[in-house]
């Protein structure tokens, strides 16, 4: 008995002192070489690249390592295009590309996986990788190259496709999908290989349906007006300006309804009127709020005045302006936006100056019949000049860039960035442009080819007549830092 208790108590402890140390052991992996950065290696395809007569259905592509997929239904681009998008599958080390449609004949094929196939472990990605054949007796060789860029904001854009179309009508981009098509890198290029001579439309299309079909208003769009010549040479100087044909934030017009749906919709204004009526008790107060930095008033611009709720009425000319200390009465010129929530007040401000602005209470009433609480007055001073940044840009253009845009006449406007708004802007004149009062910051400098001297950029025009290329922005590199009391001055080479 005292021998099965000692066995007993010799098994206990034991295992307590294996479940400690189990706790308690750090697991390290074992030491080795440097991190693994090489992509896999092709080592076999069949069939192989670059084959003849090509018919079969499925290609293998066997690499040096485990391998995997990412996201290759978005990244597999097929030249010329095909109805049905292969299959592809990876297990261990092999790729496998199962090809559903027929395949044309006498025709060069090229299957472009991009950055597609990488490695399990290290997740090390083969770039550009593609497999070429021909279903006749050689291989088309001709290419294309070319940049695109986006033509209001001045910058390349990524996986934009550029597409190819043997038929040149303009209405094809809205109802086939291109014989060829290649994708934008993040520089912005774009390179077609392993062309059939021909004459082709050119098409850059960004969408979001990803159907190569141009059917949506807010879908960003490039074109030549001309078609594309491709016959023994190479073409490598192909330049596409991207914008979106109407402008996004204008509202189209409503269709027109018949007798029954304007009876319906006046039903449902009778109930949404009810339900003011029922809110008018729990509406919140009507205010006014300046916009004010810190209490100064910006140099030169227009004091803006925010109403919290919508006015049916506004009585500016029962509103005070006084200046200086005295704060002596002087004329002012006003402005209600659209949405009658917003008041623009103009005055030349002098810099450094006190003044009040007196609200009477029954000069504003909103929709719904209130009035200000009580007189609202508002008290602030005016910025000094030596607040603001003063830039000043010398402007350069080179025979090169003049004889691209073929116009000497060209007038050219002056950008100043932030925060993806424009802030600033003028047109350059003898060569030069200075702005002043210009709030401390870090500003993009953007130069527009103002072809219609307008002031402002002007998209392009594909489907109305007279077709028409937007006007180009060409973005400065670097960023200016533009600090208060400096003024700085930049020479700008385009």
């Amino acid at each position: 008995m005292y021998q099965y208790i000692r066995s007993w108590a010799f098994w206990l402890i034991s295992l307590m002192i294996a479940v400690s140390m189990t706790r308690c052991a750090n697991i390290v992996p074992p030491g080795g070489g440097p991190r693994d950065s090489l992509p896999p290696t092709l080592l076999a395809v069949n069939p192989p690249d670059s084959s003849l007569h090509f018919k079969n259905k499925k290609v293998y592509f066997v690499f040096d390592e485990f391998v995997e997929l990412d996201n290759v239904n978005d990244k597999l681009i097929v030249s010329p295009t095909l109805k049905r998008t292969p299959i592809v599958t990876a297990k261990l080390r092999t790729v496998t590309m199962e090809i559903k449609d027929t395949l044309q004949e006498n025709t060069t094929y090229t299957f472009n996986f991009s950055d597609a196939i990488r490695d399990i472990n290290e997740r090390n990605m083969i770039a550009e990788f593609q497999y070429v054949v021909s279903t006749g007796n050689y291989l088309d060789s001709l290419q294309i190259k070319g940049h695109l860029i986006d033509a209001e904001l001045g910058r390349p854009d990524s996986n934009v496709a550029v597409m190819l179309y043997r038929n040149l009508e303009d209405s094809i981009v809205s109802k086939e999908k291109p014989v060829y098509y290649a994708k934008t890198r993040p520089n912005g290029s774009f390179w077609f290989k392993n062309l059939a001579p021909g004459t082709y439309k050119i098409f850059a299309l960004k969408e979001e349906d990803r159907d190569l079909q141009y059917n949506q208003p807010s879908e960003m769009i490039a074109f030549q007006e001309q078609p594309i010549v491709i016959k023994e040479k190479n073409l490598d100087d192909i330049n596409l300006l991207m914008f979106m044909e109407r402008d996004s934030t204008i509202k189209e017009p409503l269709p027109a309804q018949d007798s029954l749906d304007l009876a319906q919709e006046q039903e449902e204004k009778e109930r949404e009127r009810e339900k003011e009526k029922d809110k008018k008790k729990k509406n919140p107060k009507l205010q006014v709020t300046p916009t004010l930095d810190g209490g100064l008033q910006e140099l030169p611009a227009p004091m803006q005045l925010t109403f919290n709720l919508p006015l049916r009425t506004l009585d500016s000319a029962r509103m005070i302006l006084g200046e200086d200390s005295t704060f002596s009465p002087v004329t002012f010129h006003s402005n209600m936006d659209s949405t009658h929530t917003k008041l623009t007040l103009h005055y030349p401000w002098k810099e450094g100056m006190a003044y009040r602005l007196i609200i009477p209470a029954d000069a504003a009433t909103d929709t719904t019949g209130q009035q200000l609480p009580k007189p609202d007055t508002i008290s602030f001073k005016s910025k000094k000049a030596s607040d603001y940044a003063i830039f000043v840009a010398t402007l350069k253009v080179s025979d090169s860039t003049r004889q691209a845009i073929h116009d000497d006449s060209m007038h050219y406007v002056i950008q100043l960035v932030q925060d993806k708004a424009i802030k600033y802007s003028g047109t350059v004149e003898n060569g030069t442009w200075t702005q002043k009062f210009i709030t401390p910051g870090e500003y993009e400098v953007r130069v527009l080819l103002d072809a219609n001297n307008n002031g402002k950029w002007d998209r392009g025009q594909y489907y109305k007549e007279p077709k028409r290329q937007p006007e180009r922005v060409i973005l400065v590199p670097g960023k200016q830092n533009l600090k208060a009391y400096w003024t700085i001055r930049s020479p700008i080479e385009i």
